[in-house]
């Protein structure tokens, strides 16, 4: 079990797991066990809780996956080589020490608090699925709120005289959702962006591996299929690695 005891990080991973399932219950209390019509209700009771399930299992799954850890205090074949001087392993090519970790991660990305892990080469899939779910879920009840309201104005329902005084639960949902989808949306399209243009990995003949296509591969999995999406799919691992708590 890999697991960051950094006592921000943990609270930053509680508020994120506490944000979402608040959102997920509000959304059920203000908008859909309310609404009229059952089918309506289980619909998108359904497709909001299966997203927010998957957007969970996927951030626990970013939290308790070792990124790619560097052994501590590897020895070298070669003899006597530089180490890093605060877990004493052997570098590699892109690999960063992280001082939260308290390691070396290979292909570090960066050290996420919500997720209170470092990003790196063995868990970044699933740091992206957690971000495109939520993302989508945030999407979902952003519309749920919108359209009723933007149907009623079209319909001559909505007095533009009168103030509008929603109800402080669909405030926050409102709020909670909107700053979701932002987070999420834009960490989405910079973890992409950075992989589709990764330049630095090596194919087997030791030539630059610059397709879009491979480099998707690289990180979700080989080969290219519908357990891409499956934040219970781990990717083929790209090598061995040594595999330690984290104190």
């Amino acid at each position: 079990m890999w697991f960051v005891r950094d006592v921000p990080g943990i609270a930053c991973a509680v508020s994120t797991w506490l944000l979402v399932l608040s959102g997920a219950g509000l959304l059920l209390v203000e908008q859909l066990w309310p609404a009229q019509d059952a089918a309506y209700g289980w619909a998108h009771g359904a497709l909001s809780h299966l997203l927010a399930f998957l957007a969970l299992a996927a951030h626990l799954r970013t939290m308790l996956t070792d990124p790619g850890a560097l052994p501590e205090g590897s020895e070298s074949s070669l003899g006597v080589t530089p180490r890093c001087p605060q877990c004493g392993a052997v570098p590699q090519p892109l690999a960063h020490h992280c001082f939260v970790c308290g390691r070396c991660i290979r292909r570090a990305d960066h050290h996420c608090p919500w997720v209170n892990n470092c990003v790196g080469e063995d868990n970044r899939k699933y740091f992206v699925l957690f971000t495109l779910y939520t993302a989508l879920a945030a999407l979902h009840v952003l519309l749920l709120l919108a359209v009723p309201a933007l149907r009623a104005y079209a319909q001559g329902l909505w007095d533009p005289h009168a103030p509008p005084r929603p109800r402080a639960p669909r405030v926050f949902l409102f709020f909670v959702a909107l700053e979701g989808f932002l987070f999420a949306t834009l960490m989405f399209a910079v973890q992409m962006h950075s992989i589709c243009t990764d330049q630095s990995r090596r194919g087997s003949g030791g030539t630059t591996c610059s397709s879009v296509w491979m480099n998707l591969k690289d990180v979700l999995g080989h080969p290219a299929s519908l357990a891409w999406m499956s934040p219970f799919v781990s990717p083929e691992p790209q090598r061995a690695s040594g595999h330690h708590d984290v104190v």
